[in-house]
């Protein structure tokens, strides 16, 4: 499913942003260009981001943007940001950030397993943290979720 999200006009690299809000909306414009979240759902994100802080940082320099599904998801989708210099969301550093978005609070569960054990994948995370070779991301995330659908 993740192979599915995030392709060629999801994966944005080389992002050069200054502050994690530019960054929400930079993540977020492939979606908003093809009509399957609204700007709203942007504004969610940092909404959350400002009432709970930086929990969005999963791991050291990671962040998994997300925001309320009722606030303009038409379908399921992500995004995968690369930055050419880190950003901070709070006292937290991000080089490389999801954007997902879900129409609902469970159908989104398998890929969040996926994701998860692109996570605990060393060599993804060399891949991610790098973020200069963007064929090689995507095929790590292809191998991934192949593995996950054979265990």
């Amino acid at each position: 499913m993740i192979s599915n999200l995030i392709h060629e006009d999801h994966l944005l690299t080389n992002v050069e942003c200054e502050s994690w809000e530019q960054l929400v909306d930079i993540s977020g414009e492939p979606l908003l260009k093809k009509g399957l979240i609204e700007a709203e759902f942007l504004n969610s994100v940092k909404e959350t981001v400002e009432k709970y802080g930086s929990y969005m940082v999963l791991l050291d320099d990671i962040a998994f943007f997300h925001g309320r599904p009722e606030s303009g998801v038409s379908e399921i989708c992500m995004t995968l940001a690369l930055l050419k210099t880190p950003v901070f969301l709070l006292d937290k550093r991000v080089k490389a950030a999801f954007m997902f978005a879900a129409v609902d609070n469970k159908s989104h569960q398998n890929l969040l397993k996926e994701l998860a054990q692109c996570m605990n994948d060393d060599e993804f995370l060399t891949l991610l943290l790098d973020g200069t070779d963007s064929d090689a991301i995507l095929k790590k995330l292809m191998e991934v979720e192949q593995n996950y659908e054979v265990s």
